[in-house]
């Protein structure tokens, strides 16, 4: 029997760093991780009009309704602007790395695997990508399974109000662009991830001595392989691993079977 293992904890911070005076305490570098996003603090949806008319500006170019993100005022000015981002969440690069591996042999059947995972980690699901219905976009099924609507109006469902418009019409908030370039989210399409994935196992049998013999043979081998089996996660959509990244090709799981011959 083998067995073998690693675990990698990284955290990375600000120890200093200059920035304007001005710069308000929930925006400054200082304590932060380097990978760690600005984005904005999403409190929930609104229910109602009144709700809207007692809360801060939000913003836009369309007009605010019932089942639009409501953002966190962090300056009490009463508008959402690019003065109420904040850091937010774990970083995007994890902190916890790890994978085992094994291999076991009992009499002349081997059986191998080997698993790979990460943790405290976060991502934006992109919500300017999966939005539905722009440019003739369809809908996830977890859009359809999970949006706001009067018969289903949770807190925080899957995905806002529906619109034929992007979602960044009615909240700007949403792949706002920073001064860096760099698009900016808000906490109601963040997702704190793990997650832990078998990338191989496999079984083979190897032909006993004595029948090795008879065919004047060191060695006959036949095996099963397959690659990535199963994935364990929280998240669910599509493949974690590909992060924001969602509609790129997936890791791809494999199945094998050979055989192995040597003289």
């Amino acid at each position: 029997m083998i067995l073998n293992g690693t675990f990698t904890y990284n955290k990375a911070i600000y120890l200093e760093i200059e920035q304007a005076t001005n710069t308000p305490e929930w925006q400054r570098k200082k304590g932060k991780e380097i990978s760690q996003q600005i984005g904005y603090i999403a409190e929930g949806l609104f229910r109602g009009q009144a709700e809207i008319d007692n809360s801060p500006s939000q913003g836009g170019t369309g007009m605010t309704m019932p089942g639009d993100i409501r953002y966190r005022d962090l300056n009490d000015d009463g508008k959402i602007d690019v003065n109420d981002a904040a850091y937010i969440g774990y970083p995007t690069t994890p902190r916890v790395v790890y994978g085992f591996s094994g291999s076991f042999q009992y009499k002349n059947v081997e059986f191998n695997f080997a698993f790979q995972g990460s943790g405290k980690r976060a991502f934006f699901m992109d919500p300017m990508q999966i939005g539905p219905f722009v440019n003739n976009r369809s809908m996830l099924k977890a859009i359809y399974d999970d949006h706001w609507s009067e018969d289903n109006m949770k807190e925080r469902p899957f995905w806002p109000r529906l619109s034929t418009q992007a979602i960044n019409m009615h909240n700007p908030q949403e792949g706002e662009y920073s001064n860096a370039g760099n698009p900016r989210y808000s906490t109601y399409f963040m997702r704190k991830c793990s997650f832990l994935r078998c990338t191989a196992i496999e079984v083979g049998y190897n032909l006993p001595k004595n029948v090795l013999d008879k065919l004047k043979m060191k060695n006959v081998k036949f095996y099963a392989r397959v690659n990535n089996p199963f994935l364990i996660t929280n998240f669910k959509v599509w493949d974690v691993e590909l992060g924001s990244s969602g509609f790129n090709y997936p890791i791809q799981r494999t199945w094998s079977a050979g055989l192995n011959v040597s003289f």
